[in-house]
Order: C-alpha cells, then sequence, then structure tokens
C-alpha cells in the first residue's frame, strides 16, 4: 500500500526473487565499475576548491543498487577534487545486527556477517585511501567498559540513552525490524537480544567518534540514518557541526532520496512546502500526475507495489456481503513492524491500538461500515512471515468484528485500488495511498505522522475524540476540506514527494529481482553538466549545502 517501505524488506524480496540472499561473487557491473574508476587519475578536477575535502563515507554494500550507488557518487566526488575516506564494520558487533538478524539471516549470521565485510572490502578496492576498519578503531579497554555497562544494565535496556544517542530504543526499533513484530514483548528472549544490540551499537559509536576524531572530515556520507546504526553516525556529526548526508532507495526505479542531517525516510517535507505549494503546475505537470494515479494499480513506474504481490494472492472474498448503499470507510493498513510505521504514531498507542478502536467505534454505528484492507506483505512466500498481523493481534485482544465491518486477507483477490469506488472516506496510519485517495477527492484521515499530514489536503486529528468527530462527519457527507483544493494540494505534493524528493539520477536500469543494470560507462558521463540531478545532490554535498530546504529542493526528475 505504498512504496515507504524499509530498505531490509525490499532487499530481502529483491534477494528472494532472485533465489539468492545478495551474495553472488561479483556482480557484472563490477567490471564496469572498475574500467570508470580507473580513467579518473587521468582526469583534471573540475572544481580546485575541492581538493583537500574530506568525506567519510559508509554503505550498505550487500545491496547491490547501494553499492553501485556508492561507487559512482564517490567517482563523481573525486572528480571534482575531493577525498573519499571510506569505512566499514569488519565484525566488530556480534549475534545479530542493524542488517543481519532475526528471520533476516539470523540463524547464519557468521556466514553473513562475512559477506557484509566482503562486499565492503570489494565496493572500496580501488579507492586511493584504503578503507578504514572499525575495529582498529576500538581498543580492549573500550571494549571492556562497554562490557561493564551491558553486564549491570538491568531489563529497563530500552530506556538506556547516553546524552543524544538513543541506544535503547534505536535497539528496540532493530529488535522489532529483525523479528517482523510491532511489540518487542512478542520476541523470545527480548531482553538477552535487546542488550546485544545495545552493546553492538556501543561499540559502534565509540569506532565511529575515533575514526572522526582522528580523520576530521568535512563530510560524512552514510546510507539511510532512520536505524540506529547510521542514526549514530548522524548524531556525531551534528554535535561536530560536520554536514551529514544520507540517502536511500525507493518510491520509483532509480528514485533516491537524499538528506542533510536527516534520515530521508523521515519524509520531512515541512521546510520547502510553503514555498512549493505557491507555485502553479503547468499542464504538463498534471498531465503527468493524473497518469502516474492512473497507472498505479497496476505497479507500474513502482519499486515495490501491492500490485505486483498480487500474483501470489488466491484467497477469494465475498463482496456482495458489502452493502453499496452505505457509507463506507476504507483502512489499509501498513506491515507494522516496517519503519513506515514505526514510532509514528499519534492519535493511538500504535496501529493496532488504532484499527482495534476504530472497530469498535464502527459496532457502535451500524449505519456506517468499514472495510480493512490489510498490506499483503503481512502474509507472502517470498517474505519472512509478519508475526503481529492485523487478523491475529485483533484475535488476541478479543475482539469480535460486528457485521458491518469486513476484514480481508493479507491474500485476499484485490488490491486496494479495487475498493477505492465504494469509499467515502479513507483512514490511514501512514501508507502512501492516502495520498493517492486524496488526489482521486476521496476525503482521508491521518492518526500518524503520514509524510502527507499537515499539507492541507487531509485531515489531521489529534485526540481521539477528533478522530471520531471527523470520521462521522465525512461519512455523514459533509466536505470538511474544499474538494477541488484537497485535489489540487494532493497533485503538487505527489508532483514534489515522487519526481523531485525522489531523485531518479539515471545512473542504472533497476527494478526489483533483477540485477541492476549500470547506465554510466565513462568517467566523463559523471562530468560537470552531464546529469543535473546526479550534480545538485554532488553539488549540495561539496557545498555543505542542505538537499532540501525552504528555497531550495532537487530538479523535477
Amino acid at each position: 500500500m505504498g512504496s515507504s517501505i524499509s530498505r531490509k524488506f525490499l532487499k530481502c524480496w529483491d534477494a528472494i526473487m532472485r533465489g539468492i540472499f545478495s551474495q553472488n561473487p561479483q556482480p557484472d557491473f563490477v567490471q564496469v565499475l572498475e574500467k570508470i574508476g580507473s580513467e579518473l587519475p587521468n582526469q583534471e578536477f573540475y572544481k580546485e576548491k575541492n581538493e583537500g575535502l574530506k568525506i567519510l563515507m559508509t554503505s550498505f554494500s550487500i545491496h547491490e543498487p547501494c553499492f553501485l550507488h556508492d561507487r559512482i557518487l564517490s567517482y563523481a566526488l573525486r572528480l571534482r577534487g575531493a577525498s573519499i575516506i571510506p569505512m566499514y564494520c569488519d565484525s566488530i558487533q556480534t549475534n545479530e545486527c542493524n542488517v543481519y538478524g532475526g528471520v533476516w539471516g539470523g540463524s547464519s549470521f557468521k556466514k553473513n556477517c562475512k559477506h557484509c565485510r566482503e562486499q565492503s572490502e570489494l565496493l572500496w578496492d580501488d579507492n586511493p585511501i584504503k578503507p578504514l576498519q572499525l575495529s582498529k578503531f576500538i581498543n580492549k579497554e573500550e571494549t571492556l567498559k562497554i562490557d561493564q555497562k551491558i553486564e549491570s544494565m538491568d531489563i529497563d535496556w530500552i530506556d538506556y540513552q547516553e546524552g543524544v544517542f538513543s541506544f535503547g530504543k534505536w535497539a528496540k526499533d532493530i529488535l522489532v525490524n529483525n523479528y517482523v513484530v510491532g511489540d518487542y514483548h512478542l520476541v523470545p528472549q527480548y531482553n538477552e537480544l535487546g542488550k546485544n544490540y545495545v552493546r553492538n551499537l556501543l561499540l559502534l559509536e565509540t569506532a565511529y567518534s575515533n575514526i572522526i576524531s582522528e580523520t576530521q572530515p568535512d563530510r560524512v556520507i552514510s546510507n539511510d540514518s532512520y536505524y540506529g546504526m547510521w542514526a549514530i553516525l548522524q548524531k556525531i556529526c551534528e554535535q561536530k557541526s560536520i554536514p551529514f548526508y544520507s540517502h536511500w532507495i525507493g518510491g520509483r526505479p532509480d528514485g533516491w532520496c537524499y538528506a542533510y542531517n536527516d534520515a530521508p525516510m523521515n519524509l520531512d517535507f515541512s521546510k520547502p512546502w510553503d514555498a512549493f505549494v505557491k507555485i502553479p503546475l503547468n499542464e504538463v505537470q498534471t498531465q503527468k500526475i493524473k497518469d502516474w494515479i492512473d497507472t498505479r494499480s497496476t505497479g507500474k513506474g513502482m519499486i515495490l507495489d501491492t500490485a505486483s504481490l498480487q500474483t501470489f494472492n488466491s484467497d477469494n472474498y465475498d463482496f456482495s456481503r458489502i452493502n453499496l448503499t452505505k457509507p463506507t470507510a476504507l483502512l489499509p493498513s501498513n506491515v507494522i513492524w516496517d519503519l513506515a510505521a514505526l514510532n509514528k504514531q499519534i492519535v493511538f498507542l500504535d496501529m493496532i491500538d488504532w484499527i482495534e478502536q476504530t472497530v469498535h467505534w464502527f459496532a457502535d454505528h451500524p449505519e456506517y461500515q468499514l472495510v480493512i484492507k490489510p498490506h499483503p506483505g503481512e502474509l507472502h512466500p517470498a517474505i519472512p512471515e509478519t508475526k503481529e498481523r492485523v487478523s491475529l493481534a485483533l484475535s488476541e485482544r478479543g475482539v469480535t468484528i460486528p457485521s458491518n465491518v469486513f476484514l480481508l486477507t493479507p491474500r485476499v483477490k484485490c488490491t486496494v485500488y479495487d475498493l477505492l469506488p465504494i469509499c467515502t472516506v479513507g483512514l490511514v496510519h501512514t501508507t502512501t495511498v492516502g495520498i493517492e485517495m486524496a488526489a482521486r477527492g476521496i476525503p482521508v484521515i491521518t492518526t500518524a505522522r503520514a509524510p502527507y499530514r499537515g499539507f492541507g489536503f487531509t485531515l489531521d486529528p489529534t485526540t481521539q475524540d477528533d478522530y471520531y468527530d471527523d470520521l462521522e462527519r465525512c461519512l455523514a457527507g459533509q466536505e470538511l476540506i474544499e474538494r477541488q483544493r484537497q485535489i489540487e494540494r494532493a497533485y503538487k505534493f505527489i508532483l514534489f514527494y515522487h519526481f523531485h524528493y525522489y531523485t531518479k539520477i539515471d545512473v542504472m536500469d533497476y527494478s526489483w529481482g533483477k540485477s541492476p543494470q549500470l547506465k554510466v560507462q565513462s568517467i566523463s558521463d559523471l562530468s560537470p553538466g552531464k546529469n543535473i540531478y546526479l550534480d545538485y545532490v554532488v553539488d549540495s554535498i561539496l557545498d555543505g549545502a542542505p538537499i532540501v530546504s525552504e528555497n531550495r529542493w532537487p530538479p523535477e526528475s
């Protein structure tokens, strides 16, 4: 029900569809990269002012698109005079980590950890400065102090914090993501695992801090800093006033989002919105957005969409049970453990609590009806089974489904788009289908920190009383936001979100289940002026400028 899903989810899906776990000996594009890299020493620097600029980089190297992206980005920065200082975790973490653990390769951690280390070494094998190993930047005394902290820690590890470093919270997020649950108490041995994650994060913080103190970088680049392993780097950089950049792939093929001193998957568009929303849409842009909306039901042009999962769905549902004359709310849920839904609650305790309370409200209002559409990723043959599915969670809480509430299965043979014609109002946690409903003129009520909450085209209650009031008024047919204004603003948000923020930097052709195909064939393809989208990102990093601010954002692509 949207593209805002975690890199771990997408990486696993991608690998499984290819019948591997991202452990090819050497992808075909590596040879092309080596050729491009060999041309760099013969190039003159295009910007002498960047000579001496030191950029510290770390990567999510086990995922092929990230491997390719980071090598290309490093080449583009070196071409303009910067020095790249790579670093990587060479197995200083134990048992499970932010990359591998739980259902995501946790049973063979030693093997997967070795693979991750080798991919990082391969990624940086032609860089003039050899990659720094984290193990070389933490000594026995520092490790002993960390172990003593863990030994003396009781079960309140989840609240453990040192200054700006929320180690306990980050450990919890790793735990629920690794074991695909929303409630970490459902994980066997969660205390032992949580403490292990805290220990790993403390090791990383020490090694990172020592590396930064020794190398004194001018910039730091990482993959998405939403999760602890990379959020630590962001916090260190903020303390030392070092411009920090991170990135994530998603939204559309070769669509990358970048952030400055932030996690890209926080999807914070608040700064540019006031200026952007005042810019009128032209006819070409309007048609572009209409075409995007029209093709969403097929998944065309998206990296991974619910439509692309439908071939695996086989459950039939008797839709004749739904009364087409009754006002109907449609509730498309997220996958509860995914970062798109994680820590985003506002009105209710969490996503399941929201669904439970909404079911109770409809039980008391039989004149209306509710259709709940769980995310198909909850139960899928090629994705680890989600232990905390909507149906199971409601059952465990003793929730009785009334006759005017229709709880579909994750494997139902229909998409959320098939249900839009019967929808009077959409109820959303953070799913991006909320943008599409709003763009189609359907009122949308948000209950969590959806990326589009507060931009003028959704109803955004902050209390449960306001939520139920908005819900009843929408079902009664009241127009709480002028429809044309809603559609226009939703269109502008789609334009910014999918065609500016997710920058199609045009360096690879990539679709899930296939190895990326490198479009860059020569170092000259990375020269300034050859690719305005890549130039924008590279120049922002070199200048220490925000990627998105009140008056600048990536060009439309």
